[in-house]
């Protein structure tokens, strides 16, 4: 029923729930028909190559998942761990159908996470090392799925690092169990495309015969913004990786694409697979974010004749759609507030139940998450001014100051270097808040138009939303219209 606490202090609520297996798989018998016929397949090659009367891992890897032969030698150790056998290292055909389709079968979330947490463990114990091959083969699956060619990025072990730190808690092992938990609780959706790509090809590989397995280079969603891939890039925008295990952590409310890619003219009947393929994997990588805010392209900082907050609102204000505001200060620091509804000034604390905070730099984790977390004041007089999110309004988790020049953590200040605030919506979303603006400036121009006196006009308002829209600004000297 209500909120409850985890054994960390971190509230549960009701995100989204984690995408199941079931979800894209009716358990009807025609679906194992793809497994009889690849079984036959391995087998009959597993024969001529190997001299063995059953599947062996090398023909399972360079048949079916050529591309990720550490994947799939996990994946065939496990399918015959799963089925007891004990005197020889492949599997019998039969053996191999069924332990394949219980894979194929309706896997409950709750087992899904640790069942491949143990394909990565030493017997009951995960090693960091063994963690950081499952997140990487993660990034890669999402990197890889993509037309513009695999991507890299320069900030990605610094963010393997905070991930594996805050999981590990300087310990040298950890159970499976504990693991599972904590990536559940912090990046759920980081084991879906992974399970996903693994159903999608054991299901196709079939139609391969005598090939290798379908190289898949189809986009994961459309991509209107480039996100930066080099290390001269990533000062101004996020980093790749960045982006990547965000969208592992979030609900699908702020990481749906707005659109599936279209099938371009003259195309064969294999883009209906391509199309089934970014289905299937979700959203893992997220491309149609808008980018609201930018500090280091619209100013921070106290010593500018508005204050960064009235920027912020001014940017961020009428956007109506999730967004994600990242504040990274000094020492490496670096937050995220999701916010599932658009901006507002209160003397209350708002939001919605799919809000959160979220430390990315030096530790990741998700801090907190539930409605009524997030506050932002920056006129109205009797309470506090600045930006604050957390559950508990009397001892806030992120504290931001008026000018934007501080934002504390659990009351720990650090220097604010910059602040940029992403839109998650769709398009619609961007074009209603530009019509919200453009209808700004136009009764900004009409104001202009009365006689002011020069004093007047320093100190309008109006004037701030006339150099924000790039109209000239006006001395004391210079007649009004």
């Amino acid at each position: 029923m209500g909120n409850h606490h985890s054994h960390d202090g971190v509230r549960r609520t009701s995100l989204s729930r984690t995408p199941s297996v079931a979800d894209n798989n009716d358990g009807s018998p025609t679906q194992m028909i793809p497994i009889d016929k690849l079984a036959k397949i391995l087998a009959q090659k597993s024969l001529e190559e190997d001299s063995v009367q059953g599947i062996t891992c090398r023909v399972f890897t360079n048949t079916v998942f050529p591309r990720y032969p550490d994947l799939s030698e996990k994946l065939f150790k496990f399918l015959h761990s799963s089925a007891g056998i004990t005197k020889h290292e492949w599997i019998i055909p039969s053996v191999f159908r069924q332990q394949a389709e219980k894979f194929l079968g309706i896997i409950p979330d709750s087992q899904l996470t640790e069942l491949y947490v143990k394909m990565y463990a030493e017997g009951n114990d995960v090693t960091p090392d063994r963690f950081r091959e499952l997140l990487l083969q993660a990034y890669k699956l999402a990197m890889d799925h993509y037309s513009g060619g695999p991507h890299t990025c320069a900030q990605l072990s610094n963010i393997l690092k905070a991930v594996i730190e805050s999981a590990f808690h300087r310990k040298s092992v950890v159970s499976v169990t504990f693991l599972s938990h904590w990536i559940e609780q912090h990046i759920p959706r980081l084991i879906v495309g992974i399970h996903r790509y693994i159903l999608h090809v054991l299901s196709t590989a079939y139609r391969e015969a005598g090939q290798p397995a379908t190289a898949l280079d189809t986009p994961v969603l459309e991509r209107d913004i480039v996100f930066p891939s080099s290390a001269n890039q990533e000062s101004d925008l996020l980093p790749v990786s960045e982006v990547w295990l965000l969208s592992s952590s979030l609900p699908l409310l702020y990481t749906k694409p707005s659109q599936l890619p279209h099938s371009p003219s003259g195309s064969s009947n294999g883009f209906s697979s391509q199309a089934f393929l970014a289905k299937m994997l979700g959203s893992i990588y997220p491309s149609h974010w808008t980018l609201l805010f930018n500090s280091d392209e619209h100013g921070l900082g106290a010593n500018r004749q508005v204050g960064c907050a009235t920027v912020f609102t001014h940017h961020v204000f009428g956007y109506r759609g999730p967004t994600l505001t990242f504040l990274r200060g000094q020492e490496g620091v670096q937050f995220c507030i999701a916010a599932d509804s658009e901006w507002q000034e209160s003397h209350q604390f708002w939001g919605g139940e799919e809000c959160a905070v979220i430390q990315i730099l030096p530790l990741y984790n998700i801090v907190q998450r539930g409605s009524k977390m997030l506050y932002l004041n920056t006129s109205i007089r009797g309470y506090p001014k600045g930006l604050q999110a957390g559950l508990d309004p009397r001892k806030p988790i992120i504290e931001v100051d008026d000018g934007f020049t501080i934002v504390k953590y659990h009351a720990i200040p650090y220097p604010l270097v910059s602040v940029q605030v992403w839109g998650c919506g769709n398009q619609q979303s961007r074009e209603t808040q530009l019509d919200i603006k453009k209808w700004e400036v136009k009764q900004a121009e009409k104001q202009r138009k009365v006689k002011l006196t020069p004093d007047d006009w320093v100190d309008h308002p109006d004037r701030y939303l006339l150099e924000l829209a790039g109209r000239p600004t006006y001395t004391p000297n210079q007649p009004q219209q």
